[in-house]
């Protein structure tokens, strides 16, 4: 192998190295940016214990975060070794299995929400016993909440390799397609609806179902 064709490899390397990990630390940031508007729209135009409520899950949150980052970094790394050896249909099989992993993961999660929520806030560290006048606005955005877990664990996964796709300039107009999906439905759920805290959290997996859409549309492009 030739010292420039070397150069040239380790240049892009590089290139999409600090490039998908820009992309995977912005993926994050999205993945929260939600639970924050909730809880400054909340604060504002509910009441403090809403907001304080809201706040219970965040842990919960930061939990799920984590859970696809592990997914979505595995995927990351082998997507992104057969996409450098040229092999696109290993990588689009090694993506439709970190797809499956990421549905399996949101279902078991979801099933813990309904079946044993205070156990699972409290391995999250949330005292359920502390503020008991808490616990109706934290069940109701939770249970609001995790209608959305699927969809914000599969962006956390698919984000990054929409990018690594070319798909960047996507990938950004979907984050703010989030926040403004986000504000829009929080302010219906305050002035119209008037749902509360469990509005606020469906508020958010709606915002996360409408992102997860606009990137897979990505996928619909026949290049």
């Amino acid at each position: 192998m030739s010292k420039k064709l070397r150069e040239f490899k380790t240049d892009n390397i590089a290139k999409i190295f600090i490039t998908t990990s820009l992309l995977m630390i912005f993926t994050e940031i999205t993945g929260v940016v939600a639970v924050l508007i909730d809880g400054i729209v909340a604060s504002k135009c509910i009441g403090i214990d809403t907001y304080s409520g809201i706040s219970l899950v965040g842990p919960f949150s930061s939990i799920l975060l984590t859970v696809a980052g592990v997914i979505s970094t595995g995927a990351m790394i082998v997507c992104s070794g057969f996409v450098g050896q040229g092999n696109k249909k290993e990588a689009n099989e090694a993506l439709n299995v970190s797809t499956m992993i990421s549905i399996i993961a949101s279902v078991l999660l979801i099933a813990a929400c309904i079946i044993a929520p205070s156990y699972l806030l409290a391995a999250c560290g949330v005292n359920t016993h502390k503020y008991p006048e808490l616990n109706p606005h934290m069940y109701g955005y939770l249970n609001g909440f995790m209608i959305g877990i699927p969809a914000l664990i599969l962006i956390q996964v698919i984000g990054p390799i929409v990018v690594l796709d070319s798909g960047k300039k996507l990938f950004s107009v979907s984050s703010i397609v989030l926040c403004v999906t986000d504000i829009v439905a929080d302010l219906l759920n305050v002035w119209v609806f008037k749902g509360g805290a469990f509005g606020m959290g469906l508020a958010t997996s709606i915002s996360y179902i409408v992102q997860l859409l606009f990137i897979l549309a990505h996928f619909a492009k026949k290049d």
